[in-house]
């Protein structure tokens, strides 16, 4: 089992991985792609940052950590499907089909929001939850953009 430390340093790093993504497909797609993928790799770093204030602020809090008893491995295989994601985005195997494209985003933003909404949040202290249940509205809000 994870420490909550722990799982704030994996939701972090999931949410780097995800602005890089958008970051990538940004430079492949033009026009509304584009500033849509910009728009995201933004907002993802924006949420990186979140954690990481949340992380440090509830570092040493005894409390959260007794309180949230996920197991890191879903949050590792997120991490490790985002990671291929972007090399394959950065070999150029999402080329071509602006559509595809978004529509591969938007499963990934739907499994990023299950995340939040069920692995961080199961056992969480409530002011955790309610913190992820903000990221997995966001995401829920990215997913839509990108299906449009």
């Amino acid at each position: 089992m994870a420490s909550t430390y722990q799982l704030l340093q994996k939701a972090e790093k999931l949410e780097l991985l995800a602005a890089e993504l958008y970051l990538a497909l940004a430079g492949r797609y033009p026009g509304e792609a584009r500033a849509l993928f910009l728009r995201l790799a933004q907002e993802e770093g924006q949420h990186a940052t979140r954690i990481r204030l949340l992380a440090a602020r509830y570092r040493h809090d005894t409390r959260l950590v007794a309180t949230m008893s996920t197991e890191a491995h879903e949050l590792d295989a997120l991490l490790e499907e985002a990671g291929r994601l972007l090399e394959a985005v950065r070999r150029g195997e999402w080329d071509g089909d602006q559509e595809a494209a978004l529509s591969r985003a938007a499963e990934l933003e739907t499994r990023f929001c299950l995340a939040h909404a069920h692995c961080l949040t199961r056992d969480a202290h409530p002011e955790l939850l309610a913190f992820f249940q903000q990221l997995a509205a966001q995401d829920e809000a990215h997913r839509q953009l990108l299906a449009r």
